[in-house]
């Protein structure tokens, strides 16, 4: 948001500081279901829910300073429009749901890997403010695997999160920073299925649905070529780290 400002691109005039809004600040799990109130920082992932939401709170420890954490919201993420956020990754292999609300319409749910439409845009109608993120408790292993011009302070390349349901026999898997939005690559997630007892063998196998199942762009992080290939290496990596 400074950036934005700082650039111009924001209007000071119509910012809303919520931060005195108790009820968006509330967050506790409940039947299986971690509800994140929409002003959840950084800093409380890692601090309250880290044992509940493991796959998030990896993505969150690549993320930014602890400075910026204690200030920052996973809601705030996903509103920015950010394709390659690492928080919106972990959201997608975990299947959680964005709630958001209006006080003509009420409220709604979207799939938390749809939610950003393109960069810079996400599924909010006028009127509507994110209220809350649903997080499905992690019933198996996960792993995120993120590719950058350092471990934090810098926008993915690519990252891939993998979060496994060992009790159904099957994974979430989303892709971000190689697609105008987060990519479910349901192929390769069908793969892990059909390969369960034998994961690490299927690993290469998977990285390549991954990187033919993502739409990358080039810009001055790296070409598309660089980042399919990054897609493809980082997807092998997180499964074969969890079969280990």
């Amino acid at each position: 948001m400074l950036v934005e400002l700082n650039a111009g691109r924001i209007d000071p005039a119509r910012l809303l500081d919520l931060s005195r809004v108790d009820g968006l600040r509330e967050s506790g799990a409940r039947g299986g279901v971690v509800r994140l109130g929409a002003m959840t920082t950084y800093a409380d992932v890692l601090e309250r829910h880290a044992g509940e939401l493991p796959g998030l709170a990896q993505a969150v420890e690549t993320i930014a300073s602890r400075q910026l954490r204690n200030r920052a919201t996973v809601a705030g993420a996903l509103v920015l429009g950010d394709p390659s956020s690492d928080a919106l990754a972990a959201l997608g292999a975990a299947e959680a749901s964005v709630i958001v609300a209006s006080a003509r319409e009420g409220e709604r749910t979207i799939p938390a890997h749809a939610f950003v439409t393109a960069p810079g845009e996400c599924d909010l109608r006028p009127g509507e403010l994110v209220v809350a993120i649903d997080v499905p408790v992690a019933d198996g292993p996960v792993a995120y695997a993120k590719a950058g011009a350092r471990n934090a302070m810098a926008r993915a390349v690519c990252g891939v999160a993998i979060a496994l349901h060992t009790g159904r026999r099957r994974a979430g898997v989303c892709v971000v920073g190689a697609a105008p939005t987060a990519i479910r690559p349901d192929v390769a997630e069908d793969l892990i299925a059909a390969s369960w007892d034998d994961l690490a063998g299927a690993a290469s196998r998977f990285g390549a649905l991954v990187g033919a199942a993502v739409d990358p762009a080039p810009d001055a992080r790296g070409s598309a070529e660089h980042r399919r290939h990054v897609a493809c290496v980082l997807a092998a990596r997180a499964l074969r780290r969890l079969a280990a």
